[in-house]
């Protein structure tokens, strides 16, 4: 499940000072950006959706959704929920990003279409196709060195192992300075947080992490044939510019690593946690493989939360928001 918040203006009593406009929305005195959240995130989850179509957190001065309906509201309507003010709670129109603007995460049509098309022309199901045979074997390697080592850490030792031996490679990455991916990606997670601790310190110890990723993004430093090397070449058609097109690269870098590591990371721990599934799986793999992984994802989200801002005063689940407000 995922949480879509709709944050108001910082400070105390901002609440209460909006008036009529959140009249009756509940409050909840919870911290979906807590430690402790992310250890057992379900109670929480359930007492928002039971509290009502939109909740007010306190600890953030937040506002979520976290049922169905409204979040498939938000999420699927960019001219009203934009995603280019920061799909974080920092609101890029009252404060400056601590990086450059993703140009897919962090844009609305018709910008984040044409820059979307050119990342679906190099991450074609044709080229996807090419690739999966290397990919699989390299797969097959990793688990046979797992089993003949008897034991593992399932997150570092596959997990993160997996992509991180198939993944830059298949974007052009050079040899060196490979450790930093990893940092990166946490870093990408934890700043569309609050200025709680994560993100303070993911923020402070980032300066090697971005100058790593900004250094291997330009062209010069890409293998031909990679993901990113296709995406430079966009230049040369015009579907893009030369300043965007890094941007593009980097955008691979922050999305196209963490979440599959969350991911392997996710079917991993639910099959250790419900083990009848575990033997069904291995009962009838070919069948069941995809599946399996497609519910891990949905029973243990990648990403939690997410943010949109209102571009006009709107209604979600009978509550009224107005215009400028996080969602």
């Amino acid at each position: 499940m995922v949480v879509t918040g709709l944050a108001g203006n910082n400070g105390a009593g901002a609440h209460e000072a909006a008036g009529g406009l959140l009249a009756g929305i509940p409050g909840l005195d919870v911290d979906p950006f807590a430690i402790e959240y992310f250890d057992d995130p379900f109670p929480v989850q359930e007492a928002l959706r039971e509290a009502g179509p939109v909740v007010h957190l306190g600890k953030w001065n937040v506002y979520g959704v976290a049922r169905y309906d409204e979040v498939y509201a938000v999420l699927n309507d960019p001219a009203t929920f934009c995603s280019s003010r920061g799909v974080g709670l920092s609101d890029f129109a009252k404060e400056k990003p601590w990086r450059p603007p993703s140009l897919i995460l962090e844009a609305d049509p018709p910008a984040h279409t044409r820059t979307r098309a050119v990342l679906s022309k190099v991450l074609s199901p044709a080229v996807m196709k090419q690739i999966r045979d290397r990919f699989a074997a390299a797969a097959e390697a990793k688990v046979d060195e797992l089993l003949a080592r008897g034991s593992f850490d399932a997150v570092t030792d596959l997990a993160e192992a997996y992509p991180l031996s198939v993944f830059p490679d298949a974007v052009g990455l050079g040899q060196e300075g490979r450790e930093h991916l990893i940092p990166y990606a946490g870093l990408v997670f934890n700043a569309f947080g609050p200025p709680n601790e994560l993100r303070q310190t993911a923020i402070e110890r980032s300066a090697p992490h971005q100058a790593y990723v900004g250094e291997q993004c330009q062209r010069e430093n890409l293998a031909p044939g990679g993901f990113g090397a296709c995406i430079h070449a966009r230049v040369d058609t015009g579907d893009i510019t030369a300043t965007e097109a890094p941007l593009l690269v980097r955008s691979l870098l922050s999305a196209g690593l963490d979440t599959t590591v969350y991911g392997i990371g996710a079917a991993i721990y639910c099959l250790a946690r419900f083990p009848d599934e575990w033997e069904r799986l291995r009962r009838d793999p070919a069948l069941l493989a995809r599946n399996a992984f497609e519910e891990a994802v949905r029973f243990e989200s990648p990403v939690q939360t997410f943010f949109r801002t209102t571009t006009r005063d709107v209604e979600i689940g009978g509550c009224k928001v107005g215009e400028g407000e996080k969602s």
